[in-house]
């Protein structure tokens, strides 16, 4: 291939003063870019070498095309941008200028730094590698780390867009954003209030995101894939993907999702967390939710938090819906929330938590409680619905009271593992029922291996109420049915035991049962006194053979 050798200058003609106002003009006939050769268009869009650029060496292939190089070149370009770097090599053809060395690339939005670069002027896009770091004035934006693509502002793009992938020596790119949507008063200024600044008490919160690639368009729009990492405030997220939209003032996290709060942790196939006025407004898990928090875990195929000022407050489990905007409920599990010493499940559950603390759970649909506070009574004989103290309604209302740690001597707690609740009261409406389990009256019988006494009882409505986590008082109210059973003594002869549906195993069993249209309050005591007990159950109304059976002796 034909070249020549256009030119060579040395710094020494450079930096003597004496001969600077003579060279300076002859110089730049040559001290051009190689887009300077390209046309005179080339000559309004791309970029010359000044003062202080040291050696140049221009090479004219065959055709006529031309490569410039340049030592410590300092670039000045027609859109702005200005270029210092190492050195340089410059390509008329395409109109590309290779950068190598210390590069720094200024424009109207910031700076970039990094190791080699290649700048394309027509196309205002620059490449970089190597030690990369960008740090953007006009968006509030700073990147490290990763192999980076940078398009500038044109005719044709009207945001610029940066992307950043992971680099060859596998450093992951590093961003804090500051990320505003279109709707803030700074981004907006229709008015003289949009013009005022925000407050210094409410100061905008950045986005810390790591991936293993970063896309960034304008001011309000990420997109990260690859083991992304956010933090904001005290919110830590991760995902395989996670996208930010300004415009909807949304993250959304897709793949492995997660949340962790100071005070919980929320996990999702997919998470959104929704902003409102640059502040958390509602974080939603979808698909096999599950929130672990200090005191309470509830897994869900949906779960919501809604938030004040970033703090918790409420917080909505519920099934999917089908087409039809109900939830299916062949075919999609029930939220269930478990706690120290109980489990509730139902169609959704409301949970309100003023300052992150449980105040009340509303159960609606199908709900059931479960209490696990008084497993001791169990033995193995028991049938498994007579396990547990449980109460079913369409509707189950549990109210909490905060549970202060006792303090010991100084004042201070003694006990901080014990939960920041304890259940007051639990409310079951619309075909309600309740088991509760009993020390047996027999004053011989030893918790733990002789079987407990039961308390069953259906009604429109039942209330528990409860003292130190144990069930202290029963209130029923409406329509009420059902039956108190004491287990057979050890010591009576086999020969007692009859059949499953006798009246005289109800009999030996000393079932009773309630038929009562107003409001009656059975506590422990009173269960067990026989001027209390209803009339006794007719077969029509027997138990479940399940419960019966654990008070025969074979």
């Amino acid at each position: 291939m034909e070249q020549s050798v256009a030119n060579v200058m040395s710094p020494p003609h450079w930096a003597s003063k004496g001969a600077q106002a003579i060279r300076i003009p002859f110089l730049l006939l040559f001290v051009i870019s190689s887009s300077l050769y390209a046309s005179e268009v080339g000559a309004q869009e791309g970029c010359e070498f000044v003062y202080p650029s040291g050696d140049l060496s221009i090479v004219t292939l065959a055709g006529g095309n031309r490569i410039t190089y340049v030592g410590t070149p300092h670039m000045l370009c027609s859109d702005g941008v200005e270029i210092w770097a190492d050195s340089s090599i410059s390509y008329a053809a395409t109109g590309l200028d290779h950068l190598i060395g210390n590069i720094r690339f200024l424009d109207n939005a910031g700076e970039l730094r990094a190791d080699e670069a290649r700048y394309f002027s027509e196309q205002g896009r620059l490449q970089a590698s190597g030690n990369v770091f960008v740090q953007d004035t006009l968006e509030g934006f700073t990147i490290e780390n990763g192999t980076l693509v940078y398009l500038r502002p044109t005719d044709f793009r009207k945001d610029a867009e940066i992307t950043v992938s992971i680099a060859d020596d596998l450093s992951r790119p590093h961003a804090i954003l500051l990320m505003m949507s279109e709707d803030t008063p700074l981004a907006n200024a229709e008015s003289d209030e949009a013009l005022v600044a925000p407050e210094e008490d409410s100061p905008d919160i950045p986005y810390t995101v790591e991936g293993d690639r970063i896309f960034l368009r304008g001011g309000n729009y990420f997109h990260s894939v690859g083991n992304v990492t956010i933090e904001r405030d005290s919110i830590l997220a991760f995902a395989d993907s996670a996208e930010y939209d300004g415009d909807a003032e949304k993250v959304h996290l897709a793949g492995s999702a997660k949340v962790e709060a100071p005070n919980y942790n929320l996990v999702g196939k997919t998470i959104d967390m929704v902003l409102e006025a640059n502040s958390l407004n509602t974080i939603a898990a979808h698909e096999e939710a599950i929130l672990n928090g200090d005191d309470l875990t509830i897994s869900s195929p949906e779960i919501k938090l809604y938030m004040d000022d970033g703090i918790l407050v409420r917080l909505v489990a519920f099934s999917s819906p089908n087409g039809n905007g109900t939830p299916s409920r062949s075919s999609v599990p029930q939220p269930v929330a478990v706690g120290e010493d109980f489990e509730l499940t139902a169609d959704s559950l409301d949970i309100s938590l003023p300052d992150e603390v449980m105040e009340t759970i509303f159960a609606a649909g199908q709900a059931r409680s479960i209490s696990s506070a008084r497993d001791s009574l169990n033995v193995d004989l028991l049938p498994e619905i007579a396990k547990s103290d449980w109460l079913e309604g369409d509707t189950i209302i549990v109210t909490f009271e905060p549970n202060a740690p006792a303090p010991s001597e100084g004042g201070a707690t003694t006990d901080t593992s014990k939960p920041d609740y304890r259940i007051e009261r639990i409310v079951a409406r619309v075909g309600a029922r309740s088991l509760y389990r009993l020390i047996p009256s027999d004053t011989t019988a030893l918790p733990g291996i002789d079987a407990p006494a039961i308390h069953y009882v259906t009604s429109d409505e039942i209330t528990i109420i409860m003292n130190e986590g144990e069930a202290d008082r029963l209130e029923v109210q409406g329509r009420t049915r059902g039956f108190h059973l004491e287990p057979l003594p050890l010591s009576e002869p086999d020969s007692l035991a009859v059949d499953s549906a006798t009246i005289d195993t109800l009999v030996a069993a000393k079932p009773n049962a309630m038929h009562d249209t107003g409001m009656k309050v059975l506590s422990r005591d009173l269960i067990r006194e026989n001027n209390q007990r209803p009339e006794p159950m007719r077969p029509r109304t027997s138990a479940n053979p399940a419960i019966l059976h654990t008070w025969r002796r074979k």
